[in-house]
């Protein structure tokens, strides 16, 4: 019976929905200008389904190319790429006023908008996060990212992932990921989710429907996702439906293989009609934006043309079709080529009466809808601002990402040394993290060395313990090697006759390369706040409340942490 209730309950809210969108139909095709609305042209409506990449730090050229293609209304949103803070509220300002229509500005702030500008308070990254076990801190963080998403302009934060991280082999997901366990996932995305709407910024939930599991990056090539059904549901598809159910308001689909989903062999989700309309929109009932990975990358560019490319992905049931690239030729053919290309694709179809023009007059209604909710047709630039460094770089927020910093660090195992009361101790470094080594040899009255020293086993016999600092790990490569040397090094380490510390700067995967030592602390970044807060659980001024996010070889499996 309850069963029953239920979906008289979701047939009834659809068939609501239905009703509003039938009304809603003499609208659509219009924007709305101080109050009044005017109808758009084709042009403008197909137009206000891509979004292409700005870039600050570019010249005159690249203006250029923005100008050529928003002075016609053949761009609905813009991809906010490198700069810094004021210089990209400027860029807005001045694309915003070229613009006919009021562009949708979207940033990747995956940890806060300092991925993308220079002068930016930089956040931990996600997998670090997923160590944090008081979820209001991740709530605090959204709503310091959606701050300062406003401060620069920016409407849409293409944030959080929520990619389940369940591939120790992932080479571009990884430190993106909250971890493992798609339940963790789902709370922590939703507490960082919520934060940044609480400030009026769209999130967008991405990778859909799921890039934890691939060992190929999408940038280069078409990932495979093998799974069945009930797997997927259980893990991957998990979170998107927990962050819909939760109220986000964007999904952003990902370039994979799914062949327990798609409609045909190696149908990439973005063009699947079955992943994006029927699951995601009908399915899990969500009725925001969805948006397309970029549609320049690898994965599809290398089997399809940029026509097929927009084209697919259109019919598939994408609202909104992006593109965007961090070098600079690139960018150049998404403006000269790509772009126009796509567009007459799309512009074709209609006329040809292979799309109608209602099934694009539906997509702009819902674009619209948003770009009104923001605001945009009341207001659509940014107000001077004077001292934008100390407004977004505030002293809250550094004390919000030192106490994220603090709460992630995980000791997996100290055999009783943890904390460091011994005085003849040595502090010894694999990379560099000066102010973790700054505060050891301050309280233990030592000079630190390299690991490559040549005094070094001669200098550990005057010793009764040492401390491992290891930062040169490659945060982005799980599935890095050492070096035969390095591997000598490290193992003789392990038999020198004392206890050492190994206290890890990176990603917490790595632990498997040092699982030899009698104890490892996981700091999982090299910023300042991670190797004081790492410091600070040594000597014992912190007390560590970490959890692993993930499981490692051999033995140290996700949530495990010690506390004392």
């Amino acid at each position: 019976m309850t069963y029953i209730i239920s979906k008289i309950i979701v047939y009834l809210n659809k068939s609501f929905f239905l009703i509003l969108l039938i009304l809603s139909l003499e609208s659509q095709g219009f924007a709305e200008e101080a109050g009044d609305f005017r109808p758009l042209t084709l042009d403008e409506k197909i137009g206000q389904l891509l979004i292409i990449p700005a870039c600050e730090l570019r010249g005159d050229d690249h203006y250029e190319d923005l100008q050529r293609i928003l002075r016609e209304g053949k761009a609905g949103g813009i991809l906010l790429k490198q700069g810094t803070a004021d210089g990209q509220r400027g860029l807005i300002d001045k694309l915003q006023k070229i613009s006919p229509l009021p562009l949708l500005c979207l940033q990747d702030g995956e940890w806060g908008v300092s991925m993308r500008l220079s002068d930016v308070i930089s956040f931990p990254r996600n997998l670090t996060l997923g160590a944090v076990q008081d979820l209001s801190l991740l709530f605090s963080l959204g709503q310091e990212i959606g701050r300062q998403c406003n401060l620069v302009g920016t409407h849409l934060n293409l944030g959080p992932v929520v990619d389940v991280n369940n591939n120790p082999l992932n080479p571009i997901i990884h430190m993106r990921s909250f971890g493992e366990d798609p339940f963790q996932v789902a709370l922590r995305a939703e507490m960082v989710m919520r934060g940044i709407q609480s400030m009026g910024i769209i999130a967008c939930a991405k990778h859909f429907p799921g890039h934890g599991d691939t060992s190929v990056d999408s940038h280069v090539d078409l990932p495979y996702v093998p799974h069945d059904r009930e797997h997927l549901q259980n893990i991957e598809l998990f979170p998107f439906r927990w962050l819909i159910q939760s109220g986000v308001k964007s999904v952003m689909s990902a370039h994979l293989y799914v062949n327990a989903l798609a409609e045909q062999e190696l149908l990439p989700a973005t063009f699947s009609r079955q992943i994006i309309t029927e699951i995601l929109q009908n399915e899990m009932d969500f009725q925001g934006l969805v948006i397309t990975d970029a549609l320049n990358m690898k994965a599809l560019a290398k089997n399809f043309s940029t026509a097929e490319i927009a084209l697919n992905a259109l019919m598939a049931g994408h609202d909104m079709l992006l593109y965007g690239d961090h070098i600079a030729p690139n960018i150049d053919q998404i403006l000269r080529s790509d772009v126009p290309e796509a567009f007459a694709a799309l512009k074709r179809a209609v006329e040809n009466h292979e799309i109608s023009e209602e099934m694009i007059d539906r997509h702009v209604q819902k674009i619209m809808q948003k770009k009104k909710e923001l605001g945009l047709f009341q207001k659509r630039c940014c107000d001077p601002l004077p001292n934008l460094d100390a407004t977004i770089n505030t002293p809250e927020a550094y004390a919000l990402k030192k106490r994220l910093f603090q709460e992630a660090v995980t000791v997996l195992r100290h055999d009783g040394m943890l904390p460091l009361k011994e005085e003849a101790v040595a502090v010894i470094e694999w990379g560099s993290s000066p102010y973790f080594k700054a505060e050891l040899e301050k309280a233990f009255h030592t000079e630190g060395m390299k690991l490559d020293d040549p005094r070094l086993f001669a200098k550990l016999k005057e010793c009764s313990c040492a401390v491992l600092a290891l930062s040169k790990f490659p945060t982005l490569l799980p599935n890095f090697e050492l070096e035969l040397n390095e591997e000598a090094i490290l193992h003789a380490l392990s038999q020198c006759g004392i206890p050492i510390v190994a206290v890890v700067f990176g990603s917490p995967y790595t632990v498997s390369k040092i699982a030899q030592f009698a104890s490892i602390v996981v700091a999982y970044e090299n910023q300042r706040e991670a190797q004081e807060a790492a410091a600070d659980v040594i000597l014992g001024k912190l007390s560590p409340k970490g959890r692993l996010p993930v499981s490692v070889r051999p033995h140290f499996h996700a949530g495990s942490g010690i506390f004392w």
